[in-house]
């Protein structure tokens, strides 16, 4: 495994130099390397038009092929989509006429549920122990009429992190569609849509993926590629585009097909870069120094008076993500963006989520400020 140095990586985030940054699971900074890949986009267009076509297409089919390899999908499973709400509503599309009770968790951020509660689907929400879901836990909730499990890969409210393989067995056993939001996860938490049995992953760009707004990573499992399932076409769905026939032509059975008109390129170009520059640091390195800083924050506040760690601190479950409870969560949310210290509140918790850019320092700056803030009630 190769020696990493995170100052140089640090040094990609600007952000990180005027703000105390602990909200990755909220919004990331973007580093100078993807910035620079969507800028001369823009240059280009501003400059010569639309002459650079043929290479932003390239572009799009070369992060198409990296977004595979990261899932271990093929490229033909893979459309981009603007947020994570735009693909888990293709996938409920595709599957609005398949009949059965839809089983999710009661943390579930309402993007994972509410275009199923729309299309009124039977939702039903597995309780959880302690902040955890079981694959025993999870079981129990399933009957005959259960047909669909959407999770998330990391619970945005607790940090909680899901075996997708041992879930993705339980599926199986139970003859479920299996549907992932992986938002929190996506681009360093290692996924295999294909040992974990999964239909359909949806992550977006803009939290963990480093690469801003407008884009994401919409995975379909080939089984599902049947064109008269697809809720979106265009004229860039069919297989003979140049041609432009309105009456005779033939819908592709691949995932780009939902990709129905002129390419939504600088998002999308952004996203490979993020995505070239994660896979450039490794998987596995980027997940040692989250979970290292992860353990020294944990180590750092526990001891505090009036705050409580909400967050499975069990390995198997650990995540970039630690929530706490504190007094007055919102006023001393606020009060840290005040200094500068960037986290969020959710469901009445502080929570701080720790990235590539972060170090200890930010961590001592937390802690600190989070202290000061305690004594004055």
């Amino acid at each position: 495994m190769k020696k990493i140095d995170w100052t140089k990586i640090r040094n990609q985030f600007p952000a990180v130099k005027k703000y105390v940054y602990l909200n990755a699971a909220s919004t990331s900074p973007i580093p100078k390397i993807v910035a620079h890949e969507g800028k001369l986009f823009y240059d280009e267009i501003l400059e010569n038009g639309e002459k650079a076509w043929d290479r932003w297409a390239d572009k799009i089919t070369e992060t198409r092929e990296n977004a595979a390899q990261l899932l271990n999908a093929s490229p033909k499973e893979i459309t981009f989509i603007h947020n994570t709400g735009h693909g888990l509503n293709i996938a409920a599309e595709i599957l609005k006429d398949k009949p059965g009770e839809v089983l999710t968790m009661e943390d579930e951020y309402p993007t994972s549920t509410i275009p199923w509660i729309h299309r009124n689907r039977r939702v039903r929400f597995v309780q959880p122990v302690r902040n955890t879901y079981s694959i025993d836990q999870i079981e129990k909730y399933i009957s005959k009429d259960t047909k669909i499990l959407v999770t998330s890969h990391i619970q945005y409210s607790t940090g909680f992190k899901q075996d997708l393989n041992e879930l993705g067995k339980l599926c199986k056993k139970h003859n479920l569609i299996y549907i992932v939001n992986a938002t929190q996860s996506g681009g360093i938490f290692p996924v295999d849509v294909k040992k974990a049995n999964i239909d359909f992953l949806v992550f977006a760009g803009y939290k963990w993926t480093l690469s801003g707004f407008g884009n994401g990573v919409l995975y379909i499992n080939k089984k599902w590629l049947k064109p008269k399932a697809f809720p979106l076409v265009g004229s860039e769905s069919v297989k003979d585009w140049e041609a432009m026939d309105n009456k005779n032509f033939t819908i592709r059975n691949d995932a780009a097909v939902l990709e129905i008109g002129a390419p939504n390129f600088a998002p999308i170009i952004a996203l490979g870069s993020a995505l070239k520059y994660l896979a450039n640091i490794g998987q596995r390195n980027i997940q040692e120094r989250i979970f290292s800083l992860n353990d020294y924050l944990v180590g750092e506040i526990s001891c505090l008076k009036d705050v409580r760690i909400t967050t499975p601190l069990d390995k198997k479950w650990r995540s970039g993500i630690t929530l706490i409870k504190v007094p007055n969560p919102k006023r001393i949310q606020e009060q840290l963006v005040k200094r500068k210290i960037l986290v969020s509140c959710r469901r009445k918790q502080i929570r701080i989520s720790l990235h590539i850019y972060n170090n200890k320092d930010d961590i001592h700056k937390f802690v600190r400020a989070l202290m000061k803030l305690l004594v004055v009630r």
